[in-house]
């Protein structure tokens, strides 16, 4: 199979300046001569895997929508109507190899921001219903064709419906239509309201990207902040006065102990960490198993010298940040960090850009003790897998 190309009309920086979390656009053949990654019936086969998270959308009558969780039994499939349902499994990249590779294409982007690749497959007259969603997505079409409608963007859940398991909006007024076949994309932003509607039988691939919310920050940061907290550290008010008034709360008081928790709070470096590990957690860790026995540096290198490549577990996730305060390169893999001089930069770069690495590729990282160091851990903790 030919790689994947995004058609040459396409401008990048066009649309960062425009559209990205900004407006929706529609892009007409974004990827050239686009043919399904996957075939309806292999979605099907994985929607009935217990541990794939799997849906079944059906519009039992105008305007209402039932939906039943998976995973399913082949006779689910068979006994369904001939119209007017939506079957949604979620992260195929992480079990479809040539549906990972779609995620290259949208490397103008953070790699780190991708959630998952869900595809859907929708009978003629399917859809979910009209929604919004809390991170940015591409639509992109494969077989088939739908009919997108967008709408306006909300601020708050009020306008959701009630007493429903969709996020279903309460009132629907598009704004923009448009129907998609094979290697169109619809570039949705954040809340943005949107209804699609199959006008045949097809799939569409819904690339997100995820974007941690601040009370997560705030959790996640806080968390970490109150696990390396002395004990001893307490409140202080040493400086209390003769003339303090009963249940009075004076305000150095008050000011010593904000001082206290924004010193903590404001600490870059631990945040830099944090946010790091926190953006490089897999989505699904049981997924990143290592090795049975694993492989000394010695065992690595004849492994290596046999000539295999080596590729990314499609559950890892790997970032990285320039520190140039510290003249250091911070690799984040899989919710934890490891610190290289800034003269390893485009090891790291070239580590956290690519997902295969041929033995040709892999040997001119090995030149480095470190960097052979680093593969060798990475491939014992599962995160790097041998291309069988």
């Amino acid at each position: 199979m030919k790689p994947l190309q995004l058609s040459p009309t396409f401008n990048v920086d066009d649309f960062l300046k425009q559209n990205w979390q900004k407006k929706p656009v529609l892009l007409p053949k974004l990827v050239q001569n686009f043919r399904d990654a996957i075939s309806a019936e292999e979605l099907a086969g994985l929607a009935c895997e217990e541990f794939i998270e799997s849906r079944l959308i059906s519009e039992f009558k105008p305007g209402e929508w039932l939906l039943k969780n998976g995973p399913f039994e082949e006779s689910d499939f068979t006994s369904l109507p001939e119209s007017n349902w939506t079957l949604l499994v979620q992260a195929v990249d992480q079990w479809v190899e040539t549906v990972a590779d779609i995620k290259a294409l949208f490397d103008f982007l953070p790699s780190w921001r991708i959630d998952d690749i869900m595809i859907s497959f929708a009978a003629q007259g399917g859809g979910v219903g009209p929604h919004y969603d809390y991170y940015d997505v591409f639509l992109l079409q494969g077989s088939g064709e739908r009919h997108w409608q967008v709408g306006e963007r909300w601020a708050s859940t009020e306008s959701q419906r009630p007493n429903t398991e969709l996020n279903l909006l309460q009132e629907f007024e598009p704004k923009m239509e448009f129907t998609l076949s094979a290697g169109d994309a619809l570039y949705i932003p954040p809340r943005f309201s949107h209804w699609g509607t199959a006008t045949s039988d097809g799939l569409c691939y819904s690339i997100g990207f995820r974007a941690p919310s601040l009370a997560e920050m705030i959790e996640g940061f806080s968390d970490l902040i109150i696990k390396e907290q002395n004990p001893v550290n307490r409140y202080e008010d040493s400086s209390v006065t003769s003339h303090l008034r009963s249940g009075e709360i004076e305000p150095q008081m008050l000011d010593k102990s904000f001082q206290q928790l924004s010193e903590r709070l404001a600490d870059k470096s631990k945040f830099i960490t944090w946010f790091g590990c926190h953006v490089s957690q897999p989505k699904y860790p049981e997924l990143i198993q290592g090795l049975d026995q694993t492989l000394s540096s010695e065992e690595f290198a004849v492994l290596l010298g046999e000539g295999v490549s080596l590729f990314k577990n499609p559950s890892s996730r790997f970032a990285f940040l320039e520190s140039g305060d510290e003249a250091k390169v911070l690799l984040f893999v899989d919710g934890a960090m490891v610190a290289f001089p800034v003269v390893q930069l485009s090891n790291i770069t070239s580590l956290c850009q690519h997902s295969h690495f041929s033995a040709e590729s892999s040997a001119s990282l090995l030149t480095d003790p470190g960097m052979a160091e680093l593969l060798r851990q990475l491939l014992n903790q599962g995160s790097l897998l041998v291309s069988e």
